[in-house]
């Protein structure tokens, strides 16, 4: 079935619309946690204004740009220079200090910033860096590779300009150190961008960088379930070289129970590698930045081997074998030992045994050692140690072997223990029962007993052992809960500041309009108000919306008296007052101006006026109010010209044609 003739049939679901997208190449959205893709996905749509998924998978085909619309809509580049200062601290006083304290001139570093968005985590590094090694920095070989899956940040991460507010975290002497620019906006210099290689890669898909020091992916785990969590665990474990770091968000501590990472800053999510080998043998973060990979590869992985062999054939044995080297220095040892020896702590390695707690307790091994010494051949002897734990006595049986070379040179001495105090009480007993039958019969049902006995507990045990397995299985699933739980709220947060920061930009838009507006509107009104002739403006139901002062001074009335009343209510003489409502009310309906000639406004008053009445339009086609202009005919020649131009089209032409004779004896008539 087509992917059109499927959607037109019935809607996807959002997993089907992600693996439709996957499966045609457009866009691969599988292991990103659907709770965040239905948010960002449905905000999408709703901008579209599109309703199913389905017509959404339409719209995709129909639109390839579209592809890039969704990738900006899933992604959240919400970061900022030095996030989390704090966890940036640990790594500028504690961690790069280690990693690159026994770097020399030419030598190479590489770090890797996964989930980089517009750039300001890589470059944060690399002010770190070169103000580790300040003038140094040229002389070191130093590569941060920044990866992302969206093209449009990574162009802005090249050009490495950013607006001064979103550099308020960057020290103020770095700022004006590492970055140029006198406006709004300034760039980090040449010498910091050219440590920092972009590139776009999938994090699920792509294949990561090798051989790194430093791995940095925040904040970026969040958005993906738990699958490609761990998927994601493995690449970045692949990337680092031994002793390497990780540093993760702080809302990502998936690896607090890791057994290849230890915890460097458990709270700030900084994690090591741990070395191939061992924990014997594990290299210190200074070695390990200086090995080379491609040489010794091969032989760390035989050492590695080789060390494991030994390891597991020590721990296979149930007696006790501790190697000592000619100086009779501890080289290593089983766990058997210390069990039969009842030795708590295991920090035996590089002690001379005469010195540890073994001697102590075993004051004839010393004795026995440096006869050893002497003569190279094989002792075997007994002595009894006490338990620190409950003072029981046990009877160990030690033989002290030469290790001898070829030439018969002593090299070292193996030391085997055996705990044969169960033997040894066995013979006592055997020796006891053998004295009397009663006393044989006896200790044969105490045997009988301690076995049932035994028997029961280990079933107790037993029962109590699932039953602490089954609450551990729980607290994990409701850790992992939990868990999900944080993260998704990171999501949001992060989503939440996303939202703010576009209010932020719509907010500065209505100001400057509004400052706009406000400067338009005084300008209007300081117009109106400067005008020589009284003017009114009446809306559709003849109330006073505003007038001038021209107006406030041909009335008598205060500035706030008239506006808001009905045009029925003004100050003026009665004759006129009907007039007027008349003719504004006929000019409402008719949508035509109309004018009112020689007419006294106030009784008493000699002073006649031209009052014209102007339709006012809201711009759709209908009629707002009335604009009512008084012309007083005393006024000059030009302004009544203007104003009877607007109001009788055709007497004005025929009094411009006249000649100014003509117009001086019109005057006169009109006096």
């Amino acid at each position: 079935m087509s992917d059109a003739r499927r959607a037109s049939e019935q809607d996807l679901s959002l997993t089907e619309l992600v693996n439709e997208l996957a499966a045609q190449r457009r866009l691969d959205l599988r292991g990103y946690k659907l709770g965040t893709l239905q948010r960002r996905m449905s905000k999408r749509m709703r901008q579209l204004n599109i309703a199913s998924h389905a017509d959404y998978l339409r719209r995709i085909q129909e639109d390839p740009t579209e592809v890039n619309e969704l990738l900006h809509a899933v992604l959240i580049n919400v970061t900022e220079f030095f996030r989390d200062p704090p966890a940036w601290e640990v790594l500028r006083t504690s961690v790069l200090p280690e990693l690159l304290g026994g770097m020399g001139s030419g030598d190479v570093f590489r770090a890797w910033c996964a989930g980089c968005a517009s750039g300001e985590e890589p470059y944060s590094l690399a002010m770190l860096l070169a103000g580790y090694f300040g003038e140094r920095l040229p002389e070191r070989d130093i590569k941060i590779y920044a990866t992302d899956n969206d093209e449009d940040a990574l162009n802005v991460a090249r050009r490495a300009e950013y607006p001064r507010e979103r550099l308020r975290r960057v020290r103020p002497e770095w700022r004006e150190k590492y970055l140029q620019g006198n406006g709004n906006t300034m760039r980090l210099i040449r010498e910091l961008r050219r440590l920092v290689i972009f590139g776009r890669s999938n994090i699920l898909a792509d294949a990561p960088i090798s051989h790194c020091n430093l791995v940095i992916c925040r904040n970026l785990l969040i958005y993906f379930d738990n699958a490609s969590q761990q998927q994601i665990f493995k690449r970045l474990h692949y990337a680092l070289e031994p002793n390497g770091i990780l540093f993760l968000g702080k809302a990502e501590s998936k690896l607090s129970e890791s057994q290849v990472f230890r915890a460097v800053s458990p709270r700030w999510r900084i994690f090591q590698k741990l070395a191939p080998a061992d924990g014997e043998g594990r290299l210190g973060v200074r070695e390990a930045t200086m090995a080379d990979p491609a040489t010794n590869h091969a032989a760390e992985e035989e050492l590695r081997r080789k060390k494991l062999e030994q390891r597991h054939l020590l721990d296979s044995l149930k007696s006790g074998v501790i190697l000592l080297d000619g100086s009779d220095t501890v080289t290593t040892h089983n766990d058997a030992a210390m069990r039969i020896l009842g030795i708590e702590s295991t920090q035996l390695i590089g002690q001379k045994i005469q010195k540890t707690e073994i001697a102590d307790r075993c004051p004839e091994l010393p004795a026995r050692l440096e006869g050893n010494h002497r003569a190279p051949v094989q002792a075997n002897f007994r002595c009894w140690l006490k338990t620190p734990a409950d003072g029981d006595e046990r009877l160990i049986s030690v033989t002290l072997k030469p290790i001898l070379r070829e030439d018969g040179h002593r090299t070292g001495t193996l030391m085997h223990c055996e705990d044969v105090t169960p033997q040894e009480r066995l013979r006592a007993t055997v020796e006891q029962l053998e004295s009397t039958s009663e006393e044989l019969q006896s200790s044969n049902e105490e045997l009988e007993t301690a076995n049932e006995e035994l028997q029961s507990t280990n079933e107790e045990l037993e029962t109590t052992n699932e039953e602490l397995q089954s609450t551990n299985e729980e607290l994990e699933t409701t850790n992992e809960e939990l868990q999900s739980t944080n993260e998704e709220l990171e999501t949001a947060n992060e989503e939440l500041q996303s939202l703010n920061e576009e209010l932020e930009n719509m907010n500065e838009e209505l100001e400057h309009r509004t400052r706009e507006l406000n400067e338009h509107t005084q300008r209007y009104a300081e117009t109106l108000h400067s005008m020589p002739f009284p003017v009114i403006l009446v809306d559709g139901g003849q109330k006073v919306q505003l007038w001038n002062a021209a107006a406030q001074k041909l009335l008598g009335a205060s500035d706030t008296s008239v506006p808001g009343v009905e045009l029925s209510q003004l100050p003026v003489s009665g004759k006129l007052l009907d007039a007027l409502v008349q003719r504004c009310g006929s000019v409402l309906e008719s949508r035509r101006a109309a004018v009112l000639s020689k007419q006294l406004v106030k009784p008493g008053s000699r002073q006649q006026f031209d009052i014209h009445l102007t339709p006012v339009s809201r711009g759709d086609s209908g009629i707002d109010g009335v604009l009512i202009v008084f012309e007083p005919l005393s006024a000059a020649p030009a302004a009544r010209s203007h104003g009877k131009a607007r109001t009788e089209k055709k007497a004005a032409p025929a009094a411009n044609r006249k000649s100014g004779s003509s117009n001086k004896r019109a005057s006169r008539g009109k006096r």
